[in-house]
């Protein structure tokens, strides 16, 4: 019987030791899973945060992308139009300058004509005065005319040929000439004015 109570309470000690073991092995088991869940949800507490870090650059970043695309873009464009504007620039140049040379081109045809007409003009004078006795003419020919003694003219009336003379006397705007008896008009009775036109040969 004793034997039989002694099984007993060793039977209870053993299942009490177990149980105490038993909980004592749940309570430490608790314990790891909510120091595993506590390190876990720090884990992810820190990923979180680490992706909320890493968008937040990466959306830095891409305005930054973007901020240099633009100003690219813009820098492109200014470069695009300033091209534009240098070859316009040229072109305007370069019609300016065909210009000015065209315009030097047409003074300097002016001036030769202008110079040309003005001798041709000069070229032709007026009888002054008549000397039937001496066969002299005075005429509105000179120096400035280029004229010089020894030149010969003619002496017109309108189209009409009356007679050739030769300078003897020049002077800076008139002249003195002798009619030459052998150019004289067929027609013996025409003679020389006042008012005719002289011209140079």
């Amino acid at each position: 019987m004793k034997r039989t109570q002694a099984f007993i309470v060793l039977g209870f000690v053993v299942s009490f030791m177990l149980t105490i073991g038993f909980f004592m092995q749940a309570s430490s088991e608790r314990e790891k899973r909510v120091t595993a869940e506590r390190n876990l949800f720090s884990v992810i507490e820190a990923k979180k945060a680490s992706e909320a870090r890493f968008n937040k650059q990466l959306e830095s970043a891409s305005n930054l992308i973007r901020e240099k695309d633009i100003v690219v873009s813009n820098l492109l464009t200014e470069l695009e139009n300033s091209r534009q504007s240098n070859i316009k620039l040229s072109q305007k140049l370069a019609l300016l300058n065909t210009r000015i040379a065209l315009n030097k081109e047409k003074k300097r045809a002016v001036e030769l004509e202008k110079i040309v007409v003005t001798s041709m003009l000069e070229a032709e004078g007026k009888v002054l005065a008549v000397d039937k006795e001496n066969d002299l003419v005075i005429v509105s020919l000179g120096s400035v005319n280029n004229a010089k003694n020894g030149d010969r003219l003619s002496i017109y009336r309108g189209k009409d040929f009356i007679a050739n003379a030769e300078l003897v006397k020049v002077q800076s705007e008139i002249s003195a000439a002798m009619l030459l008896s052998g150019g004289k008009a067929k027609n013996k009775d025409i003679d020389v004015k006042v008012n005719d036109l002289a011209k140079l040969l």
